[in-house]
């Protein structure tokens, strides 16, 4: 917990050191307005509304990643369904295949007194 506490002392030093050096006031122009803030002042308040709009658009590809897996998932969960599916249909196959009475013999004479004919 000292190290998180000095560590962050550590990098409020250099912010505090840029407030005191660069707190003069400066002419800000936009359209028909005109005002003055401190140099500071801008440049952190530019620095604080980046940090947020990258943490705003992460949260949005972070949700979108987040809804494609979901999707992603469910596409899965029915391809193993149908695939179960089919397995059991095959195996209905096989045992109805397995079941019926093997071809006779007088089948396969035809064939050749057919092919005699010829």
């Amino acid at each position: 917990m000292k190290l998180k506490i000095l560590a962050g002392l550590l990098m409020l030093t250099p912010v505090l050191i840029y407030v005191v050096q660069n707190g003069s006031l400066v002419p800000i122009h936009f359209l028909k307005w005109e005002y003055a803030a401190s140099q500071a002042l801008l440049v952190l308040s530019s620095l604080l509304v980046g940090v947020i709009l990258g943490l705003m658009l992460s949260y949005v590809r972070r949700n979108k990643e987040k809804s494609q897996q979901k999707k992603t998932e469910r596409k899965a969960k029915q391809l193993k369904k149908a695939e179960e599916k089919l397995k059991k249909q095959q195996e209905k196959q096989q045992k109805a295949e397995e079941q019926k009475p093997i071809d006779s013999p007088s089948e396969g004479n035809s064939e050749n007194s057919t092919k005699s004919d010829d």
